[in-house]
């Protein structure tokens, strides 16, 4: 994948340019690794392989990626973190499982800021299928896959702890978090089996939407006493 330059490194503190390099290093090898296991499929490729096609070497990948599975599920960690932003910086007015809703109803994947939108572009929907199509072909991305969910929830447990400021241990935290991360688990199946039927971008849309406002709609209901809105603040004009 081609890279870009930065708009100037003039005046770019040496710390500050070494980590540009480092990002983009990290970009280019998890680029070539997706582009070859959705051509080849997972299995069939090699570290070797991918780091000759990002011209790095083995131990360069391996710097960046402990294992083959962390190259495709590279993003693991921008899922949770934008769940927790959400959270985090939810308006007044809303609550916990509100902001969650929100996020995983309104956008293809919870990072993405555009929402829907990439998933009507034909080249976007293509890309977004093979991907999924690559993960439900390969048993070792599966069972990555449940290794991150319960390392998702562990996160969702602590952010749902603080938010609502339950003590440690508190079992309603552990089981808030679980049924959310059940609810996440639910709509992975239902965004990957619309995606393989290659259903119309507004089709697959509708369902994940039905199955996230099932979900969050009744888990808001089993929590509603102790996960209120956020208080709206008070004008001190």
């Amino acid at each position: 994948m081609a890279t870009t330059r930065p708009p100037s490194t003039a005046g770019v503190p040496p710390a500050g340019l070494r980590a540009w390099k480092k990002e983009r290093t990290r970009s280019t090898i998890s680029d070539v690794a997706t582009r070859l296991f959705m051509r080849d499929g997972f299995e069939a490729v090699t570290v070797a392989q991918i780091a000759a096609a990002a011209e790095v070497s083995v131990k360069t990948v391996f710097n960046y990626f402990p294992s083959k599975e962390d190259l495709f599920f590279d993003r693991a960690d921008d899922v949770i973190g934008a769940l927790a932003d959400a959270v985090v910086d939810r308006p007044p007015g809303t609550t916990v499982i509100g902001a969650l809703h929100a996020v995983l109803a309104d956008r293809r994947v919870p990072f993405d800021l555009d929402g829907w939108r990439a998933l009507r572009d034909p080249e976007g929907y293509e890309r977004f299928r093979r991907f999924l199509e690559t993960e439900a072909a390969s048993p070792a991305l599966r069972t990555r896959r449940l290794a991150i969910g319960e390392l998702w929830t562990i996160r969702l447990t602590q952010l749902v702890a603080h938010q609502l400021r339950l003590g440690p241990g508190d079992p309603r935290a552990a089981a808030m978090a679980s049924m959310i991360a059940a609810a996440m688990a639910l709509r992975a199946r239902t965004v990957t089996a619309a995606m393989l039927e290659r259903l119309s971008a507004r089709t697959v849309e509708r369902r994940v939407r039905s199955v996230v406002d099932e979900s969050f709609t009744r888990i808001a209901h089993a929590y509603e006493d102790i996960d209120v809105p956020r208080a709206i603040p008070r004008d001190h004009g």
